[in-house]
């Protein structure tokens, strides 16, 4: 599937507000309400849109976004490495990046349950050989 100009602008629509209904898209667009329906189904359907509620994690003041910088030991492991921090509980999101690290791991909790995540749940897999933590003090524009 390829994504066009008119998938675009429905994207756009559902960023801004996720809650807008397919009937004022199709007339934000001057298009039917119908097309709207059917290219949010295949959107979707083809993992290129998720629509989900968000939170302001400056509102909730008993977790916090902390960035974590992981090396990986092998470099073959990398997507393999990925894939399992993913799928690890407080996981976010968790990039591939160039630079000083590997991964980037996204995580929304207690900040005191830190220590708890990389011990636990991180050491678990192997092929992290260190990290770095970053703890955010304020978010601007961030949802999660």
């Amino acid at each position: 599937m390829k994504i066009d100009k008119i998938d675009m602008e429905i994207i756009t629509c559902l960023n801004k507000n996720g809650r807008i209904s397919n009937n004022e898209i199709a007339a934000k667009l001057s298009i039917s309400e119908g097309t709207v329906r059917n290219r949010i189904r295949k959107l979707t359907e083809n993992n290129y849109l998720r629509v989900k509620g968000l939170v302001n994690p400056n509102r909730i003041t008993e977790k916090q976004v902390i960035f974590l910088g992981a090396k990986v030991a092998v470099s073959k492991d990398l997507e393999k490495t990925a894939e399992a921090v993913s799928r690890l509980p407080h996981v976010n999101s968790t990039s591939i990046v160039t630079g000083r690290y590997d991964l980037i791991i996204e995580v929304f909790l207690e900040p005191y349950t830190v220590i708890t995540f990389l011990c636990n749940d991180l050491a678990k897999l192997d092929s992290i050989v260190s990290t770095e933590t970053f703890m955010t003090l304020k978010n601007y524009d961030k949802w999660i």
